[in-house]
């Protein structure tokens, strides 16, 4: 005599086995678009740096600062975690802004007008991300070079009387 089971119990088992292959197949096809657009975020660590240099030059000669000045001399790496592209300009203003520090309302200010200038060049999806990178990632308890007041030795946040 031969045992044979049920067919409901094999297409539940067939169901079951199929289903945990395609979430297997989810998270891998998951994987490799978070992996491609890390590299694709990434790529923007290959920076025109002269060209970078030229506009913190020219940005940091039409500043207008209160003194005291940060200690650190003003560099800007362009746009921070993020690829160059036509708004690299936006983005060495914003990073002048964030090497003098200050109060938290002269960062949100500092934030929204890198939104506006960029969204301005007819970006404005990469605007708004951006905007929202720099509120996440710009924040000054962050010991990195991109912080807000990144100019002030850490964990200062600005000039002197300004507290965030």
């Amino acid at each position: 005599m031969q045992f044979r089971l049920p067919h409901t119990i094999c297409n539940s088992h067939i169901k079951r086995t199929m289903i945990t292959y395609l979430k297997v197949i989810w998270r891998m096809n998951n994987f490799i678009i978070i992996l491609a657009c890390s590299a694709f975020l990434l790529s923007g660590c290959a920076k025109d740096q002269e060209k970078i240099s030229t506009l913190a030059e020219s940005a940091y000669a039409r500043g207008l600062f209160e003194k005291p000045l940060p200690p650190k001399h003003f560099q800007s790496d362009g746009c921070s975690c993020w690829f160059d592209g036509d708004w690299v300009d936006c983005c060495v203003n914003h990073d002048l802004v964030y090497w003098m520090g200050g109060t938290r309302g002269e960062r949100k200010v500092a934030d929204i007008e890198l939104r506006r200038c960029v969204s301005a060049k007819g970006h404005p999806f990469i605007a708004w991300t951006m905007y929202m990178g720099v509120r996440i990632g710009g924040v000054w308890w962050l010991p990195t070079s991109f912080r807000w007041g990144f100019g002030w030795k850490y964990p200062e946040s600005g000039p002197p009387g300004k507290t965030y």
